[in-house]
């Protein structure tokens, strides 16, 4: 179902308008004396509201693309691990999957794995400056 240019126009101000109540409880939260963990549940219920209205207005592909997009300005990168809560040592082993666990003495080869070459194939550019893949 296509909206209209009015409806998506409406549809575009109220998601505006939730990202930046979202940013200006971010912003102030401190001077209103507001714990950061209330901020933080107010701020992600919000983005909830924001995520399902765009579902319903422009579909899971639209949201999908968007919540990239946000990861790459984020973080200048792509679904690589983004946050991690300190007891999850494992996730360390996303940085590299190209990295060897463990290697010998007598395997100087191996340090050939010591950098993430998958991130730098996915995230690298040619010497005209486009990308590498489409991703």
């Amino acid at each position: 179902m296509a909206l209209s240019k009015e409806a998506k126009a409406k549809v575009d101000n109220v998601l505006g308008r939730l990202d930046k109540m979202a940013g200006f409880i971010q912003a102030n939260h401190g001077k209103w004396s507001m714990d950061f963990e209330t901020a933080k549940t107010l701020v992600n219920n919000l983005d909830i509201v924001a995520d399902e209205l765009e579902k319903l207005a422009y579909g899971q592909a639209s949201l999908d693309r968007r919540q990239v997009e946000v990861v790459k300005q984020a973080s200048g990168k792509t679904a690589e691990v983004i946050t991690r809560n300190p007891d999850e040592p494992y996730m360390d082993t996303f940085k590299n999957p190209q990295q060897p666990v463990m290697t010998n003495a007598d395997e100087p080869y191996m340090s050939a794995y010591a950098d993430d070459q998958s991130s730098a194939v996915i995230h690298g550019k040619s010497e005209v400056n486009r990308p590498l893949t489409s991703h």
